[in-house]
């Protein structure tokens, strides 16, 4: 009920925004928005309870022995703690971020690589698609348009007349070409799914949308990485992802099935001491500073790279 209230305020602020009235910068429930409706400042407001709450993963996995393994506890605490947190009313405020090249653009992801990556004891410059798999998570982005979808079909379905008034407005704001629309970024974000154009037929004709094949559609489109990568040689190709993909990444499970497609790695479950686990890392992820690994990995031209290989 909350989130039905707050998605109220957003199209009747919208609507009222479209009139040139003037509006100051609400707050509902923590949720903060400017005078033109840019939910950019709901996303950096709840960076703070998300921080806070990957904070109490790590409290979590030291008071429990994990000092060395925290990546064990981590994907158990993670979406008690963090993951909730991070999920706050992103029904709202998370459409702007679902666009593929998106996905590691928003202060909540950025923080989550953070985290992981100091997990690790890798170098903030490795890899993002690497550093997930080899901790068998996905991206925030991923958590944030199933909720979105799940809500609409929440509308979809609601017996309130109110309600159901709303989002038929703000479907008819997106028909005229307003792009604060709520309906138009979920529109713009299906662009790239395998079955967008399904998706925005039922949109826009207050169908229902079909959660199970989007999270087949949304796990293929962060997947492209892999599938660029696949069959390149590690030897000739200047991509970490090549070389991870062929010398370090565990098989996925099948598309099907309901949990991430990835698995963790074994030396994650055990308690190694800090600096083995650190050095495993590193070498599986290629995120060490070692001299052939900067050669091979050049931030020059190629031919100046030659020469330090």
């Amino acid at each position: 009920m909350r989130t039905e209230l707050l998605q109220f305020l957003f199209f009747v602020s919208t609507i009222r925004s479209l009139n040139r009235e003037i509006i100051l910068v609400p707050s509902y429930l923590g949720i903060l928005f400017d005078k033109h409706m840019n939910l950019h400042h709901a996303a950096t407001h709840a960076l703070r309870p998300f921080n806070a709450a990957l904070r109490r993963v790590k409290e979590f996995g030291i008071e429990r022995g994990f000092l060395t393994g925290l990546m064990q506890c981590c994907g158990f605490s993670r979406h008690m703690h963090a993951l909730s947190a991070g999920m706050y009313a992103s029904q709202i405020w998370s459409t702007q971020l679902l666009k593929h090249d998106n996905s590691f653009s928003n202060p909540l992801q950025v923080a989550h690589m953070a985290f992981l990556k100091r997990i690790l004891g890798i170098k903030s410059t490795s890899a993002n698609w690497c550093v997930l798999r080899e901790c068998a998570q996905e991206p925030l982005q991923f958590y944030w348009f199933r909720s979105a979808v799940k809500f609409w079909n929440r509308m979809v379905e609601s017996s309130s007349n109110t309600l159901r008034d709303v989002m038929k407005a703000d479907i008819s704001l997106e028909n005229s070409g307003a792009s604060i629309s709520w309906t138009r970024q979920m529109k713009d974000a299906f662009s790239d799914l395998q079955n967008g154009t399904v998706y925005r037929s039922d949109l826009l004709q207050c169908r229902k949308l079909n959660i199970s094949n989007l999270r087949i559609d949304l796990r293929f489109r962060h997947q492209a990485v892999w599938r660029e990568a696949h069959g390149q040689d590690p030897c000739s190709c200047l991509k970490k992802s090549v070389a991870y993909l062929n010398w370090s990444a565990l098989p996925e499970r099948p598309a099907s099935e309901a949990r991430a497609p990835f698995v963790l790695p074994e030396y994650l479950k055990m308690a190694l001491s800090k600096s083995v686990m650190r050095n495993l890392a590193r070498f599986r992820i290629r995120g060490h500073g070692l001299k052939c690994e900067t050669g091979f990995f050049p931030s020059f031209h190629s031919d100046a790279h030659q020469r330090h290989i």
